[in-house]
């Protein structure tokens, strides 16, 4: 039944994606960092499918205005940010009467990540009560120890936040999967990754980048584990310490 619904899922997430996704006529991009590393703060401004460029954006940090910007040809714009204290930051882009808002988590450069994966890790939360509530208490606990990252690879971050939200999950960025170079780009910031959640193919993409690496699927570059609960015993145990290696990587199982 499981296998049956997780085949027509994702075409019909896909549409609502489109739709909904045609309608934002600004779109904020999530960001990680550092403190005092700067990044480039992303918008586009679109017209229905279509970006739309030359389009004047005032660019607001909570709720001072950081400068106003022009998006180019292909209708993104960007403006340099350089943080200086830590933290979870609203960015709102505003363009005529049109807005949207994106996070920056800004990390310090001791503190450690977790990426989780959406689809790979979440799956299942879509047919079970039971198994969505344990998710949410074990990335609640990850949350106390560990900074989150979602990362995604279908959805797109509007229907993402919003699923995320309901559920109570903690709140944090949302960044869209690029293959390994979105990992790059998180390391050229200075961010520890300590570990990573998803699919068999996400990590199996990113065994050079994370040594710690975790499936509820079946993978021989990971170690496949049966629920949260291992998950938690694996990194929650010892909080913000290196789990030993034989830990993560005893794959005979």
């Amino acid at each position: 039944m499981i296998t049956c619904l997780n085949k027509y899922l994702l075409p019909i997430l896909f549409i609502l994606i489109i739709v909904s996704e045609t309608h934002c006529k600004v779109v904020v991009f999530d960001h990680v960092t550092t403190v005092q590393t700067p990044i480039q703060i992303r918008v586009l401004t679109r017209d229905g499918f279509f970006s739309a460029g030359g389009r004047t954006v005032d660019i607001y940090l909570e709720n001072n205005l950081l400068k106003k910007i022009l998006t180019g040809g292909d209708g993104y714009g960007y403006l340099k940010y350089t943080p200086r204290k830590p933290g979870l930051k609203k960015i709102t882009a505003r363009s005529n009467t049109d807005s949207a808002s994106g996070l920056i988590l800004v990390m310090n450069e001791n503190e450690k990540a977790i990426i989780i994966e959406i689809e790979g890790a979440f799956k299942d939360t879509l047919f079970s009560d039971e198994i969505r509530e344990r998710c949410q208490k074990a990335v609640e606990s990850l949350s106390e120890n560990y900074k989150i990252i979602y990362l995604s690879r279908f959805l797109g971050k509007g229907i993402t936040g919003s699923w995320l939200g309901k559920q109570n999950f903690p709140k944090s960025v949302i960044l869209q999967w690029h293959g390994p170079k979105t990992l790059e780009g998180l390391k050229k910031n200075k961010v520890q990754l300590h570990a990573i959640i998803g699919s068999a193919d996400v990590i199996s993409a990113v065994t050079d980048q994370i040594e710690a690496r975790f499936s509820f699927e079946k993978t021989n570059e990971g170690k496949t584990v049966k629920d949260w609960d291992e998950i938690l015993q694996l990194l929650v145990k010892s909080p913000l310490s290196d789990p030993k290696e034989n830990d993560f990587f005893d794959v005979s199982e």
